[in-house]
């Protein structure tokens, strides 16, 4: 994300400071080596921060956020991306050929969703669900189905258990479409309008 360039630049900006803070401790003030360290820590620390504040502001502004906000969305796409990958390791248990389909769907469709929402942190909002839930959702009935049908002597009633959970990973699925749908909704119409401004403007060059 553009906010981790603020982490950059400040520590471009602090290190040099930092390193000319300890060799002018070193030889102009003479003290002990501890102290030494400390005065470069302390120098690094003091152009770090607000160097940082100061150059991710403007993203912060950009994607209507605030640095509370922003953090709480990063730690949220932290947990989904944790769940997508334990959903990407059902793959081993997968049993069927139908049954890959489903989980590649629900897994890629998920994937989509998270990678929309890291790189338009603001849209998190309009897909609160899918983080709290709807991701929870899928990736218990993923695990626990995928672990269950490769189990051998199935009796006639965990075969319809089994059928019954097939049919809720696709309303699972049909769940994280109108999510996926939801973010999308913006660049579509997006998309529209830059359509109609290229339509206006080769009308004007004919």
């Amino acid at each position: 994300m553009r906010y981790n360039i603020s982490r950059i630049f400040g520590t471009i900006i602090a290190l040099p400071a930092a390193v000319i803070a300890w060799f002018a401790s070193i030889f102009a003030l003479d003290i002990y080596f501890i102290l030494d360290v400390l005065v470069a820590a302390a120098t690094f620390i003091v152009f770090y921060f607000p160097t940082q504040r100061l150059t991710s502001r403007k993203y912060l502004r950009e994607i209507g956020l605030s640095r509370r906000d922003y953090h709480f969305v990063n730690g949220q796409l932290n947990n989904a991306q944790d769940k997508i990958r334990r959903i990407f390791k059902t793959f081993v248990n997968v049993r069927s050929i139908k049954d890959f389909k489903q989980v590649n769907e629900i897994y890629r469709i998920s994937r989509a969703i998270y990678f929309a929402v890291k790189q338009r942190p603001g849209s998190f909002f309009k897909v609160e669900s899918f983080f709290y839930s709807h991701i929870d959702n899928a990736l218990n009935l993923i695990e626990a189905y995928t672990r269950l049908s490769k189990s051998p002597k199935k009796s006639k009633e965990e075969k319809q258990k089994l059928e019954q959970t097939r049919i809720t990973l696709d309303e699972v699925k049909r769940t994280l479409v109108a999510d996926l749908r939801r973010i999308n909704d913006e660049d579509y119409s997006q998309l529209d309008i830059e359509m109609e401004l290229n339509k206006i403007e080769q009308k004007r060059n004919k």
